[in-house]
Parts: structure tokens; sequence; C-alpha cells
């Protein structure tokens, strides 16, 4: 069982990583994803997405894998739960936003949300195992 919690988690950690390979080579998927356009088609833009939804989202699940295989038990806890906490916050945020703000697309929200949380949970389901092994 612990063996199963371990890969699900790292696998989690690997698909996040991957998201940020395809946003860091893909731009234009990243902003399709999110549903934002570059400013009159400013290159700048297209860099942020590369920054934020490439570079960020492979640097911190990739971390996060190398601390959970690399650096130990304890480490690897820490990093997956700030991680999966960061998950956990953009679907708070994505909420708060849907509740606050006008003309947001419900069936976005909700199919984004539930993404948000399943993955912040995936990413946590092995320190919460470890936690309660301690």
């Amino acid at each position: 069982m612990y063996d199963i919690v371990f890969y699900i988690s790292a696998g989690t950690l690997a698909f996040g990583a991957g998201l940020g390979v395809k946003g860091m080579l893909d731009p234009m998927w990243a902003s399709r994803l999110v549903r934002l356009q570059p400013e009159n088609g400013q290159p700048e833009g297209y860099a942020e997405f590369r920054a934020t939804f490439g570079g960020m989202f492979l640097g911190l699940h990739l971390a996060a894998l190398a601390f959970m295989i690399f650096w130990g038990e304890e480490a690897g806890v820490a990093a997956c739960s700030v991680l999966a906490a960061g998950w956990w916050f953009t679907a708070l945020g994505r909420y708060l936003s849907y509740s606050m703000d006008s003309n947001i697309q419900h069936s976005h929200v909700v199919r984004s949300v539930a993404i948000e949380v399943i993955i912040g949970l995936a990413i946590a389901v092995w320190p919460i195992t470890t936690l309660l092994r301690l």
C-alpha cells in the first residue's frame, strides 16, 4: 500500500512537471488552457506563459519529486505538502473568483476546481500516508 501511494504522488508530480515542459515549449497551448491571451500579441505575454505555466510548473514539481526521491522522507513530505497546498489554494482562489466576480463560466470553474483539488490530493496522498504511519 505504501509503495502505491508513493508512486501516485510521484506520478502526479511528474505530470505537473510535464505540464511545465509543455507550457515552456508551447506557450499558445498554455494560453488556451487558462483562457488568456497576450495583449495585442505582445511577445512578452508569451514569455509570461513560458515562465509561469512552464518554468514555475516544471521547477516546483521537479524539485518536489527530487526531494521525494533523493533527500529523504521528511524533505519529501514537506515538499509535497507545500505543493499540494499550492494546488488547493489555487482551487480556493478560483472558487472565490467564481463567487465574487461576474460573467465567469460555471462549467469551466467547476471542472478547473475539481482538477486542482484532485491533483492536490494525489500529490498529498504519500505525505498523508507517511504522517499517519508515524
